[in-house]
C-alpha cells in the first residue's frame, strides 16, 4: 500500500458555504433557506483538486450546533458536494474541540502521512495549527478576528488570501 503525501483540513463556513453572499443572521437563521446560500466562489473546483492531489486525504471540520448541522448536511446533499468536489460525506465531520481543530490532523488511515494545507477563515483557528501543518491558508478573514487573535503569533505563519485560486496557485509553486 503506498502512502500519499500528505492532506488537507478545510473549514466550512466562509470557506465552502458563503455565509456573506447570503442574508443569513443570527437573528434569522431559524426561517431562511440554508440551501439558498452559494457557494465560495470556486471552493468545489478548488476542493476537488486537493482532493485529487491528496489521493482523497481532504476533511471538511466546521463547528456548529445539532440545529445547523442539520441545515449544512442539507446544504452538502442540495449543491451534490460529493459528487462535484469527490469528497465523501464521511470526510465531512463536525468538530468536538471548538475552535481547536487539530484533533482532526490524526483522522486519517495509515496510507496518508498526515494534514499538511489547513484553510480557515479564523486567525484563532490558524494558532493551533501553527508547527504542525505546513502550508496554513486563512481565507477572506475578518479584520476585527484578526486583530483580537493577532496576539497568537499566528499571523507570520499564514497566507492570507482571497479565493481558491490563490491557493491553488501557492501550492504549484
Amino acid at each position: 500500500m503506498t502512502k500519499q503525501k500528505g492532506g488537507a483540513i478545510v473549514d466550512l463556513g466562509n470557506v465552502i458555504i458563503a455565509h456573506w453572499l447570503s442574508n443569513i443572521t443570527p437573528e434569522n437563521f431559524h426561517t431562511v433557506d440554508y440551501n439558498s446560500i452559494p457557494e465560495v466562489p470556486g471552493a468545489f473546483d478548488g476542493l476537488k483538486w486537493l482532493n485529487e492531489k491528496f489521493g482523497g486525504n481532504v476533511t471538511v471540520v466546521y463547528k456548529a450546533t445539532d440545529i445547523a448541522t442539520e441545515k449544512i448536511i442539507a446544504w452538502l446533499a442540495h449543491h451534490r458536494f460529493a459528487e462535484r468536489t469527490g469528497i465523501p460525506l464521511e470526510r465531512v465531520d463536525r468538530t468536538k474541540g471548538g475552535r481547536d481543530k487539530t484533533l482532526h490532523m490524526d483522522q486519517s488511515s495509515l496510507t496518508y502521512h498526515g494534514t499538511t494545507v489547513v484553510v480557515d477563515d479564523r486567525l484563532e483557528v490558524m494558532s493551533y495549527f501553527v508547527g504542525k501543518a505546513p502550508h496554513l491558508f486563512l481565507f477572506r478573514p475578518q479584520q476585527q478576528e484578526v486583530e483580537q487573535f493577532n496576539g497568537t503569533g499566528a499571523l507570520s505563519h499564514v497566507h492570507i488570501v482571497q479565493s481558491w485560486q490563490e491557493i491553488e496557485d501557492i501550492l504549484n509553486m
